[in-house]
């Protein structure tokens, strides 16, 4: 099908907009988000690290 003739979605999208998620939904899913903003904060930290301190290009060594 094209995207011309595709019919709209019929209802929301939301499984239940009456029902609130209770707390520790809402706390785990910003503890998920934390700890995926954390892990890539830290990898990209390390390659950095690794690069610029432990293993550094040439012309860094000529400075």
């Amino acid at each position: 099908m094209t995207p011309d003739n595709v019919p709209a979605p019929a209802g929301r999208l939301t499984p239940c907009p009456s029902r609130s998620s209770p707390p520790w939904v809402r706390d785990l899913t910003a503890a998920i988000g934390q700890g995926a903003v954390q892990g890539a904060a830290r990898s990209t930290t390390d390659r950095l690290v690794d690069t610029l301190l432990i293993n550094p290009p040439d012309w860094l060594r000529s400075l």
